[in-house]
């Protein structure tokens, strides 16, 4: 009796939403349910109803069912609500709680435990397939909405790909339009409109011929804004009043609002006063009523900011200054929120990090999959708050505290990095340095000997009175002196040298020798290299422009480039080139048995650029890790061989001398000693 009340119960739910009747009785009888499991049922319509017309009624139907489903142990219940509680936290800008969210319902739905889990109903679509899979692919999207609300647009876009792949291979149409229809927006944004219009029309099709009509409104929101873009005004005409009418028969007030806002834009851009006052008005009123702070590309500002140029562009005066007033109050309100927010996703993502840190001896597998996200998130987070802070300073001209105490710390990290990296290149020129320093004291102890073997000959023939022989001999000795002197020098340069480079740099620059630097440089990675492994043997060749002249930078940080730079073609040079063929992302390698290794350093002069080339002839450069060589933290060496910072702060240092750095590589080149595998090449700007 109680099961067959229980399927009424759902028959009349159903009828109830999709008929689009006001949520009382649903309300009613989710107050009076008898048990958790009608409760839970009841609740999961009232949260369909809302999650697009109501921000904060949604939010709360969704927080009931996740402690409904957390109660009974619904894991897959547990996740979709996660999810759904993160949709409606990103919509009201509380971006570190929405993540969190996201990432507990990663660790429930990535356990294949969790697939064979009978679950309470979730999605309002039928689906008889993997619901593990199927809410994979929703914490996916979920994520990507994330990534777009944070202005992470290459994460977006590869989580939406993911969603929409996992939606293809469980076949569920639902949910690759839904991914499709996001795709299209982002494509749109990115100004690449030809993929958008692609993804779009997809989105399109399938909803055409499915019953789950919900978002298209947005869809034709979309395409509008795509035929807007391509200055095709009747069709991008048509898509807004498409989009506006079935958002309304659908109850999305967030396609409602899309759809009004871009239409009171288009009328804006067309000069149509009335129409375009018209559509800014609707367009503030659903997005207070819908109660977000942010979505796509609207917030409250950006209604506010419409109504106010509809009023200027009607020649109203006192509308105009009164809208105006309220855009700018509310645009900074919301910034400063934003910001806020940012700052505590910020601290949520890097506690995280902190978290896989401390599993990672346990669960490595599982660790490295979530720090990717995390890293990206954190890193995407630092760049956008940096910018923010720039900006923020430039137009207020007012500190923002929380956004000024991320960006020194980010410096004194990035400091702290360098200086590391600057002591781990001392400690390979240690070696080269006592082969250099060696040389001149040689010729000390030598000369010296032969001086005291002369004083004692000249004592001699002073004792014979052989005035003359004596002369003769103090003349050898007064030269022995001299050399004693001169290599005496050459060894306090060395010295000299060796405390530069590990002196903090105050990044004064100077008139510099760039051949005398390479010539320095590549002479110390040699015997560096020679010191800690007896067995390593390479040749070398320099080709130095001589016409070259002296051009300003800092010694210390380009020498600590030539070095990475040459040490780095050693290494190369030295690898097997079957070694390389099978490295992938994440991979590391082995040196190998390698004959003639052999580098190149030249130097050359193109116009107002000073170019240093280094080559080698090692296997090369896979066109798989291309892209990641200059990533922080990216290595493909052993580990405890490379940190990954290299070529990173490499970079970052030419870049601020003004110049550039190029990479040439052929995969497999290896020798004859003739044929390079990789070339990297430094450009210097020179007056």
């Amino acid at each position: 009796m109680k099961s067959l009340a229980q399927l009424m119960l759902l028959i009349l739910f159903s009828t109830l939403v999709y008929a689009q009747q006001l949520p009382d009785s649903l309300r009613h009888a989710y107050l009076h349910a008898t048990d958790d499991h009608a409760r839970y049922t009841t609740g999961k319509y009232l949260y369909d109803y809302y999650e697009e017309s109501n921000r904060d009624s949604a939010l709360y139907y969704a927080e009931q069912e996740l402690l409904l489903a957390r109660k009974h142990k619904e894991k897959l219940a547990e996740a979709y609500y996660l999810d759904n509680v993160a949709y409606q936290l990103i919509g009201m800008g509380k971006y570190a709680e929405a993540l969190q969210n996201v990432l507990d319902a990663f660790k429930i739905v990535e356990d294949s435990g969790n697939e064979r889990q009978k679950t309470w109903p979730l999605f309002s679509f039928p689906f008889n397939g993997s619901n593990r899979l199927l809410l994979l692919a929703y914490t996916h999207h979920m994520f990507a909405i994330l990534m777009r609300e944070t202005q992470n647009i290459e994460q977006e876009i590869v989580h939406y790909k993911e969603a929409r792949r996992i939606a293809l291979e469980i076949g569920h149409p639902v949910r690759q339009m839904l991914a499709s229809m996001n795709l299209g927006r982002s494509y749109t944004i990115a100004g690449k409109l030809d993929s958008a219009l692609l993804y779009e029309t997809e989105a399109e099709q399938i909803t055409l011929k499915s019953e789950y009509k919900k978002y298209l409104g947005q869809v034709y929101s979309t395409l509008g804004n795509i035929y807007f873009e391509k200055n095709n005004f009747p069709l991008a005409l048509e898509y807004y009043h498409k989009g506006i009418k079935i958002s309304k028969e659908e109850n999305n007030m967030s396609g409602l609002t899309n759809s009004y806002f871009f239409l009171a834009k288009y009328f804006l851009a067309n000069k149509k006063k009335d129409s375009a006052l018209h559509y800014s008005m609707l367009s503030l009123q659903t997005i207070k009523k819908l109660g977000v702070v942010r979505w796509y590309r609207v917030n409250l500002g950006t209604a506010y900011e419409n109504v106010y140029l509809s009023y200027k562009l009607a020649n109203q005066p006192d509308s105009l200054l009164k809208y105006q007033g309220l855009a700018l109050e509310i645009k900074d309100s919301l910034y400063k929120e934003r910001i806020k927010n940012l700052s505590a996703f910020q601290t949520v993502t890097l506690n995280e990090q902190l978290h896989l840190q401390q599993v990672e001896k346990e669960k490595l597998a599982f660790q490295n999959k979530i720090r990717i996200y995390l890293l990206a998130a954190g890193i995407a987070v630092l760049l956008l708050l940096a910018v923010i802070f720039y900006r923020n300073n430039r137009q207020k001209q007012k500190a923002n505290k929380v956004l000024e105490k991320t960006l020194t710390d980010l410096k004194s990290t990035q400091s702290q990095l360098i200086y590391s990296e600057k002591m781990a290149s001392l400690g390979e020129l240690t070696a080269g340095i006592a082969h250099e320093i060696q040389n001149p004291l040689n010729f000390v102890n030598n000369f010296s000997e032969v001086s005291n073997e002369l004083l004692d000959e000249m004592n001699t023939e002073l004792n014979k009175g052989d005035i003359e022989e004596a002369k003769a001999l103090a003349a050898d000795v007064k030269q022995n002196l001299e050399k004693i002197n001169h290599h005496g020098q050459r060894a306090a340069d060395i010295v000299k040298g060796m405390l530069q480079h590990s002196r903090s740099s105050t990044g004064q620059k100077e008139p510099t020798d760039i051949n005398a630097l390479c010539d320095e440089y590549l002479r110390l990675a040699y015997h560096g290299l020679r010191a800690k492994d007896k067995s390593f043997n390479a040749k070398f060749e320099t080709d130095f422009d001589n016409t070259l002249p002296k051009i300003n930078i800092v010694p210390q940080d380009i020498g600590r480039v030539i070095l990475n730079l040459i040490n780095n073609a050693f290494y190369a040079a030295s690898l097997n080139p079957s070694n390389l063929s099978a490295v992938a992302e994440g991979e590391t390698l082995e040196p190998g048995v390698k004959k003639d290794p052999m580098i190149w350093v030249r130097t050359k002069r193109e116009g107002h650029k000073v170019l240093i080339s280094v080559k080698d002839n090692g296997p090369g450069i896979p066109d798989n890790i291309k892209d990641k060589i200059f990533q922080p933290f990216f290595t493909t060496k052993p580990t405890g061989q490379g940190t990954g910072l290299g070529l990173s702060l490499s970079y970052d240092i030419v870049k601020a001398h003004g110049g550039e750095i190029k990479v040439n590589s052929k995969e497999n080149a290896g020798p004859p000693a003739g044929q390079v595998g990789t070339e990297f090449i430094i450009i210097l700007p020179c007056s």
